[in-house]
């Protein structure tokens, strides 16, 4: 139960956050509301304002119903597989629903805006809209030394793991490490984003540019220490797995929380710095901008451009690269919920534990752990599970433990087995590895075969 409710938690307070994202769209920032740029003029036009008010009721009205659909998801007693197929297909909901209206209003702002004449500095065909003296003042990037400290403190835990003799554990500790130089170089790539043009006025350009800078900068830096004490939350999971966990999820929050302070910091800067703009010559990239949420401009060479608003960047959905990217995302939305499919699946499936001429063998679904008799050193039969058993790689569930853990007993072992019904067979081959199995009404007969 503990984990179906740890399982929905993660995704139920999402409606909430996308509601204050999507309706701080309805406040103009660059000239921009709703991904439609208006004139000053329009800000307090009634039309506008009516359209927004729309917009919000109908963003809240399903907000709302989503975060008691989730709220309710959390409540059903059914099993993990199918809950996490559930949960997986809110998740696509969640993702899709609250875009719909930004979708509507975006449109229907495009059509008053055509009706009304609104047109500023179109950038059509090849045209690229750069101010060439904020350009041309120098940029400071960060050196790899500010990324140094936390990619040292991630590597801690990677070291002790292969130091104990757990290659598995240290991969994935290496994995986490590695993240970190991976957001040395994206944050590299993306200072070097073109500037913030609004209109005419350099000074502004050169300060909007300078802020999403500033604001890239913290960002990667704080996802990197981020990932560092990450690493050590994961560690301290192995042999502390309650402790080990409530960090993850401290730190998550903590995270969550300072990237939203990011964000709407830029946007509150972006929307005071650019109060006044949009009574003369000033950007308009409408054109180029599907629904205000997708990017397509076949003269722009770039797959990577900037929202136009906050620090989020985007894909050119005009360029193959682009095109591939986005792609692949929608097929994740779409075939998520498949992996909860498999899980059921994995749920329903029995263990299996049987004696050939040459092997003892356990399999579970499409693993299969398969032991030469000639191997085996030792075979007890448990009636009680090792105490400390904990998973390092593999499947915990209600009703399989498999792949690689640890036991304060016996250290590493391979598990194949029910752990609803004993009693278990563990065994130690002639090179010191440990393999516990456990099938219920077969365990018994095998370990008698075996002699245990």
């Amino acid at each position: 139960m503990m984990g179906r409710i740890i399982l929905w938690l993660c995704v139920v307070w999402i409606p909430a956050v996308e509601y204050a994202f999507l309706a701080n769209e309805t406040r103009f920032k660059k000239n921009i509301v709703i991904g439609v740029t208006l004139p000053h003029q329009a800000r307090t036009d009634p039309e506008v304002t009516a359209r927004l008010g729309r917009f919000k009721r109908s963003l809240g009205l399903i907000c709302l119903a989503l975060t008691a659909l989730g709220v309710g998801g959390l409540l059903l007693p059914v099993s993990m597989g199918l809950s996490l197929t559930l949960m997986l297909v809110y998740a696509d909901l969640v993702i899709v629903l609250p875009m719909l209206p930004y979708a509507w209003c975006n449109r229907d702002l495009k059509a008053l805006k055509a009706r009304r004449g609104w047109r500023g500095e179109q950038v059509a065909g090849n045209t690229v809209t750069v101010d060439l003296a904020a350009a041309a003042q120098p940029v400071k990037e960060l050196s790899f030394a500010y990324f140094l400290p936390p990619l040292i403190v991630s590597l801690i835990p990677a070291v002790w793991e292969l130091a104990m003799g757990e290659p598995m554990g240290g991969a994935v500790m290496l994995i986490l490490a590695l993240c970190i130089v991976l957001f040395y170089f994206l944050y590299r790539y993306a200072f070097r984003r073109r500037s913030e043009v609004v209109d005419d006025d350099t000074d502004l350009t050169e300060t909007l540019t300078r802020l999403r800078r500033q604001y890239w900068r913290r960002t990667w830096l704080w996802v990197s220490w981020f990932m560092a004490l990450f690493a050590w939350c994961m560690e301290l999971a192995v042999y502390f797995p309650m402790a080990g966990f409530a960090g993850v999820g401290v730190l998550t929050l903590l995270m969550l929380l300072a990237c939203l302070r990011l964000e709407f910091g830029l946007r509150r800067a972006q929307e005071k710095l650019t109060a006044g703009s949009g009574t003369g010559w000033y950007v308009d990239e409408d054109d180029k901008w599907l629904w205000g949420l997708f990017y397509y401009d076949p003269h722009d060479r770039r797959i990577v451009v900037n929202n136009r608003v906050g620090i989020n960047t985007t894909v050119n959905l005009a360029r193959r690269g682009g095109q591939v990217f986005m792609g692949l995302c929608a097929a994740l939305l779409i075939f998520m919920p498949l992996l909860g499919v498999w899980l059921m699946g994995e749920e329903r499936a029995p263990v299996e534990l049987a004696l050939t001429g040459t092997a003892l063998v356990a399999s579970h679904g499409g693993s299969e752990y398969e032991i030469a008799l000639d191997d085996i050193e030792e075979v007890q039969l448990l009636e009680e599970l090792p105490d400390g058993l904990r998973r390092v790689a593999g499947t915990g569930m209600d009703t399989v433990l498999k792949g690689h853990f640890t036991s304060q007993d016996w250290g590493s072992l391979e598990l194949c087995l029910d752990p609803r019904t004993g009693p278990w067979l563990l065994v130690t081959t002639a090179e010191g590895e440990n393999f516990l199995f456990g099938a219920p009404g077969a365990t018994a007969r095998v370990a008698q075969a075996l002699g245990a």
